[in-house]
């Protein structure tokens, strides 16, 4: 038995190294890829770029032709001098946070015979063809009429983007939309829009207005109190530093001002029973808060960082109170 179970061993270390000696990571002029060369494909990894960046369709290596088609998990992100980048035709995956933080970035290409992607009308975007979904944008990115969804962590980091306009006809804002977009100043939500995830407007602390438009049946922005609130559950779901929060709000959601750090003060009304995870997460600028009689629920890491919070009112209603708040 014990002979068969190092043989079974020795076989899969053995199956390991050789996957793994069919895979390298190599540079090649500016960038850095990973290697496979099995099927004769390469992918874009970490690399540090600033300029203008062309990504090839094929690259070379010891007399070996590599056709380029992914893209990696963060291979650019936080390149803060990348100004703008070119994609080949033949890129038919590009993986998460490729593009976060890349905050000088101005403009954005797909080859015109890519299958899977594509720039339409110069929007200086990655849009998912099938699906039309944006997925990357940067600071000159202009949201074609024809995008449905704007994906998760689109726009992540974009701190130089100072105002986006979202067509009517997007249904979807993703988790972390517009996460860090710290040069936003005012976001309109059209009538279009069903579904907006969660942080979708996290740390943007530059925001003072934040308007959904007024046939929206699924969020509103009622008393002009710069929030986005959930209608039919009255849910507050993002804010920013000039919000007002109705008196008919019952709940402050998950993350509503995490990392609002410009947010200096907020009066909570009696309405409101539930303060949601995180739902005040790195307000900085806070020094005291008033929770009311009314509140029976406080998630967890409700107020986890807000470092200059000296003063905390807790009433009696409030029953449960979650781990770090």
């Amino acid at each position: 038995m014990k002979t068969k179970l190092f043989t079974v061993i020795f076989a899969f270390l053995a199956c390991v190294g050789t996957m793994s000696a069919d895979i390298v990571k190599v540079q090649i002029g500016d960038l850095y890829y990973w290697l496979n060369s099995e099927d004769k494909t390469a992918e874009v990894t970490r690399s540090y770029c600033t300029g203008d960046v062309i990504i090839p369709s094929t690259v070379s290596y010891k007399d070996k032709e590599y056709r380029v088609t992914s893209i990696g998990y963060v291979a650019f992100s936080n390149c803060s001098g990348m100004t703008s980048i070119s994609i080949p035709n033949s890129v038919t995956s590009i993986n998460e946070y490729a593009f976060s933080y890349c905050r000088d970035l101005f403009y954005i290409n797909i080859e015109n015979e890519n299958m899977v992607y594509d720039s339409r009308n110069n929007c200086n975007a990655i849009i998912e063809t099938a699906t039309n979904t944006l997925i990357t944008g940067c600071q000159n990115t202009i949201i074609p009429n024809s995008v449905t969804s704007i994906g998760k962590r689109a726009f992540e980091g974009c701190s130089s983007l100072t105002s986006i306009e979202i067509p009517n006809g997007v249904i979807s804002i993703g988790q972390g939309a517009f996460l860090s977009c710290i040069g936003l100043t005012s976001i309109e939500i059209p009538n279009s829009v069903t579904s907006i995830g969660e942080e979708a407007f996290g740390n943007c602390r530059s925001l003072t207005s934040m308007i959904v438009d007024a046939e929206n049946s699924v969020y509103d922005s009622r008393n002009n109190c710069n929030a986005i609130i959930e209608s039919s559950t009255n849910t507050l779901i993002s804010g920013c530093k000039n919000t007002i929060i109705p008196n008919n709000v019952s709940i402050i959601g998950d993350y509503a001002f995490a990392s609002c750090d410009s947010l200096t003060s907020i009066t909570i009304p009696n309405s409101v029973s539930i303060i949601g995870r995180y739902a005040f997460y790195g307000c900085s600028s806070l020094t005291s808060i008033d929770i009311p009689n009314g509140v029976s629920i406080i998630d967890g890491c409700a107020f986890f960082g807000c470092n200059n919070l000296t003063t905390v009112t807790i009433p009696s209603s409030v029953t449960s109170i979650g781990s770090a708040s």
